[in-house]
């Protein structure tokens, strides 16, 4: 994708934020129906594999996995991969918390599964996750064997929809939380694109 079409993608994303921050108000009532609906799909295997699932949105793994991909990088000595991986994933850890505090959300209370401290909107999960997971796939796009590259992408968007998935099964996000973070996370994933084509 051309530079002028991720900075145009990562514009509509901005704005697709803003517009589901502006409907909080008048969906909430709805997306407790969707939450109430799906405390009724919970069953044990489930329960276990969405805990499995969201431990990958936390900063017990990104922590750990944002350097190990930036130490991917370096041994290669691309050094602009290996700022670039450790200066996005920290400016997107603090937008989000700026976001958080912002928005000011707090989270459903509807029977959820496990303890979720901070507020919900956006949900650092999808938004962490995006940019993260994005990353990653750059990454495997650019050293994988090329018989297994055409996965990469549909793997990516497979595991990021059961991220967030997960936080929704579990009970501590709204739908519009989940959304609002795949939104943001897209924003910062398209502008470091742009950046790392114009690179």
């Amino acid at each position: 994708m051309s530079r002028h079409r991720l900075i145009l993608l990562a514009i509509a994303m901005i704005l697709i934020f803003f517009l589901l921050a502006a409907a909080i108000p008048h969906v909430t009532i709805l997306e407790l129906l969707v939450l109430a609906g799906l405390m009724t799909l919970r069953t044990p295997p489930a329960t276990h594999f969405f805990k499995f699932i969201t431990f990958f949105g936390t900063p017990a793994f990104f922590y750990p996995a944002t350097a190990a991909l930036s130490l991917a990088y370096y041994t290669r000595r691309r050094w602009q991969g290996f700022w670039a991986v450790l200066i996005t994933m920290n400016i997107t850890w603090g937008i989000m918390e700026w976001l958080k505090n912002f928005y000011h959300r707090p989270r459903p209370s509807l029977g959820p599964l496990e303890p979720a401290p901070g507020f919900s909107f956006p949900s650092g999960h999808a938004m962490m996750g995006t940019v993260f997971f994005g990353l990653l796939a750059l990454w495997l796009l650019k050293t994988c064997p090329p018989r297994c590259r055409s996965r990469v992408v549909p793997v990516t968007l497979i595991f990021l929809l059961l991220l967030g998935f997960s936080r929704l099964y579990l009970g501590v996000h709204y739908p519009t939380d989940i959304l609002a973070g795949y939104a943001a996370g897209m924003s910062i994933l398209a502008l470091f694109l742009a950046w790392w084509n114009e690179g």
